[in-house]
């Protein structure tokens, strides 16, 4: 958790001192934006090297859908890795759900998702939904997955059921490499070996760093790529931001020569949470290869009328 008003604290990641800084704008400028996608003269697959003619049918979304509608295509890719990379997107899928349905984003079906909770040793499961009229309602299957504060505001409670968290990594990391120029991709080519890695290595640092935003909704998603431009030899040279709903993403593309030491400078939030004194940054491991379970929390203001929560009965509080 970090504040914008007080310094941020340092970690330990695997031997690594990591340290967080707030300097993202004065470190890194933007290579890749998904808003101008990378036109490329290329007759094989960027990622497997194998020829497009004949194994490029289907032409995948360079932005997955899962972050809402888009035209973003990627021609570059074989059906191969598309079909793979689909994989993947089955645990990203199951972990954003929560956010698409918060931030009202529609699926293919033009239907916001509906969300079910795991059990964890409860006799139901909760559901969640956003209606046609975009009210937010649901069924709860235990008290503790709503609580009201004294304050008034609300914290809702998503639990996530199984998914994989290296493969969240690796969706995003094939997005960032889908934005690099050329010229950087040639250069920075090693990288790709990490989208088929069954394992994490010391090059990794698969981390999310994840902002939410309570009164703003993001009409677009919009992805950054961007490299470092100063001199300062404890700092990944590529980042990838990811705009989209009611969340801000941060991930640090893989390091060529891993330090003892990483400065990670966090997500530009300041210029959209300006009237906020304060905010959360939440970093979520995905450096396991094994499925995983998350509880992913959201702050919901009661008094409005477009939220709906009922309690089974006999659900006990």
């Amino acid at each position: 958790m970090l504040y914008k008003n007080e310094p941020p604290k340092s970690y330990n990641y695997k031997g690594l001192d990591i340290f967080p800084r707030l300097d993202l704008l004065s470190s890194y400028k933007i290579i890749g934006h998904s808003s101008k996608p990378v036109v490329r003269e290329t007759e094989n697959c960027i990622f497997c090297d194998r020829p497009l003619a004949g194994n490029n049918k289907t032409h995948s979304h360079l932005i997955p859908e899962l972050f809402g509608k888009n035209d973003s295509i990627n021609k570059f890719e074989c059906d191969c890795c598309n079909t793979q990379s689909g994989k993947w997107e089955t645990s990203l899928g199951t972990f954003l759900t929560p956010i698409r349905i918060m931030s009202k984003i529609k699926a293919k079906n033009g239907k916001i998702p509906k969300f079910k909770s795991r059990l964890d040793g409860h006799e139901r499961v909760t559901e969640i939904y956003m209606d046609n009229s975009g009210s937010l309602k649901g069924v709860l299957g235990t008290a503790d997955d709503f609580i009201i504060e004294s304050n008034g505001t609300g914290k809702l409670k998503f639990r996530i059921g199984n998914c994989n968290p290296f493969n969240i990594y690796k969706v995003y990391l094939k997005i960032a490499l889908s934005l690099m120029p050329d010229n950087k991709l040639n250069k920075e080519a090693w990288m790709i070996k990490y989208l088929f890695a069954d394992s994490v290595d010391n090059h990794l640092f698969p981390y999310i760093y994840q902002v939410f935003l309570d009164d703003k909704i993001m009409a677009e998603s919009v992805f950054e790529l961007r490299q470092l431009y100063v001199q300062h030899k404890y700092h990944p040279q590529y980042l990838l931001t990811a705009y989209f709903g009611k969340s801000i993403i941060h991930i640090v593309l893989p390091i060529k020569k891993p330090k003892k030491k990483i400065y990670i400078n966090m997500p530009p939030v300041t210029e959209i949470l300006s009237s906020r004194e304060n905010y959360d940054v939440e970093k979520i491991d995905l450096s396991d290869t094994f499925n995983k379970r998350w509880d992913m929390t959201f702050n919901v203001t009661t008094t409005k009328s477009n939220l709906n929560l009922t309690q089974k009965s006999g659900l006990s509080d």
